[in-house]
């Protein structure tokens, strides 16, 4: 005979809506679960993502694991590597940051009064992640504390605990000296590939003339001030970048601590 466990359901969690209908609601998912319970039909909860994809209330345990990942970026919950303990010329070398100068703020802005096309505000969510670390170097990091790591899987590492074992990395992460720098080459790349020119005077300011309309882009480490003859050109702009999720917010109403207000009048 089939043993009966009771677990929690991946359901049963405090509904969100407030009155009655959430407390319905929540009545209607707690019975749910104790039907399951009576009728023998829950197993042990999965162990990984594979398995609980396999099972009959798949679609609850995506929801539960939506809600945990929501609420990890809701709260800023980032995995950051020790920067302090990394050393000069063995995981790290050159360091920089993308950071453009106030007086290249304001001309933006000038030329955006001018030519009447509000600046645009553009962010990249976690920049640090998104590039890839130098091919020459090699960094481990310890495994995470809360990480769990299969038995099968440390059976074929040959070892016992996960504390015998080093992640290495492939992508830049938090905390890592050079991740700025990385995530600036990344973005350098990606400008020059469609078209845009670097200024001399400030490294973070790129300008593109393409059939006699001028864009001109700011950059301060993941934050973006965009401006153009044309409105339709610096809408199409971040159009060209979205492969590098870059967030169009709409105009800009305040950049480095500098509030912004347009008149449509006078720009």
């Amino acid at each position: 005979m089939r043993d009966r466990i009771v677990t929690r359901s991946a359901g049963a969690r405090s509904a969100r809506g407030g009155g009655e209908s959430g407390r319905q609601e929540e009545l209607g998912r707690q019975e749910e679960t104790g039907l399951d319970v009576v009728n023998n039909v829950i197993d042990a909860d999965p162990k990984n993502y594979r398995e609980s994809m396999r099972r009959r209330l798949k679609e609850k345990w995506l929801e539960a694991m939506s809600d945990e990942l929501s609420a990890l970026e809701a709260n800023n919950a980032r995995l950051v590597a020790c920067g302090n303990e990394q050393e000069f010329g063995v995981n790290y070398g050159i360091t920089f940051a993308g950071v453009i100068e106030m007086t290249s703020v304001k001309q933006i802005l000038v030329l955006a009064r001018k030519w009447r096309v509000p600046a645009k505000f553009g962010d990249v969510p976690n920049v640090y992640v998104k590039a890839e670390k130098e091919a020459d170097l090699d960094i481990f990091i310890h495994v995470p504390k809360g990480m769990t790591i299969l038995d099968e899987v440390m059976k074929r590492l040959g070892v016992t605990s996960s504390d015998e074992l080093m992640l290495e990395l492939r992508k830049a992460l938090y905390g890592l000296k050079q991740a700025v720098r990385l995530w600036s080459k990344r973005l350098h790349k990606k400008l020059v590939e469609i078209g845009f020119v670097q200024r001399l005077v400030d490294m973070c300011v790129y300008f593109r003339t393409r059939a006699g309309v001028l864009v001109v882009v700011g950059v301060y480490v993941d934050d973006l001030l965009v401006t153009g003859t044309k409105q339709q050109a610096v809408d199409a702009f971040f159009e060209e970048l979205a492969s590098i999720s870059v967030n169009d917010l709409g105009r800009a109403h305040k950049f480095l601590g500098v509030r912004i207000n347009y008149d449509d009048e006078s720009g």
